[in-house]
């Protein structure tokens, strides 16, 4: 993932997490911000998501994605950031289905979920649609990525750092 979308990625996360991230300096945050980190990566993933998409695009139609989020055996109440980006040629990008739980936000071409009290074993679903520009041909080339903290207060760039992405790819047509 470029060092671009990694960024544009966090300050859409940041900002559905209330937007401070962005503007306070580092010593303020380091001040401000409880001594709250992300729990350090395992060998098993705690948190899996399933993605439904489809394969093959029609040139200026959308592409659908089904997102399923579960946990997996975090134990106690845990809270997921879901980050995606998406490529050029992408017009629009809407969440057209999300629990109440559950707050996005979209800025440019980079999607940003903060999922609120996911305990352990329950599963969560969201379905966002991307819209693509007529002259867009070849391969379209989604990332998603999820990572989970244990309290809403966690610094996101932490989170960010340690999501790995994995891509979807559609072929235009």
């Amino acid at each position: 993932m470029s060092h671009f979308v990694t960024r544009f990625t966090a300050a859409a996360a940041a900002f559905v997490l209330g937007g401070t991230l962005l503007v306070q300096s580092p010593a303020a945050a380091a001040v401000a911000a409880p001594a709250v980190t992300a729990p350090a990566a395992t060998a098993a993933p705690q948190f899996k998501a399933v993605v439904y998409y489809q394969k093959y695009l029609r040139r200026g139609g959308y592409a659908t994605y089904k997102l399923k989020i579960t946990n997996k055996g975090y134990e106690g109440q845990a809270y997921a950031l879901l980050a995606g980006a998406f490529p050029a040629g992408t017009r629009k990008i809407k969440v057209i289905s999300k629990p109440r739980s559950i707050t996005c936000d979209v800025e440019g071409r980079a999607l940003g979920c903060w999922i609120a009290s996911l305990d352990n074993g329950d599963t969560t679903t969201l379905t966002v649609r991307a819209w693509l520009s007529p002259s867009k041909r070849g391969t379209y080339t989604t990332q998603f990525g999820v990572t989970y903290a244990d309290s809403p207060d966690v610094d996101v760039d932490e989170l960010i750092d340690e999501m790995r992405f994995k891509k979807f790819k559609s072929k235009v047509v």
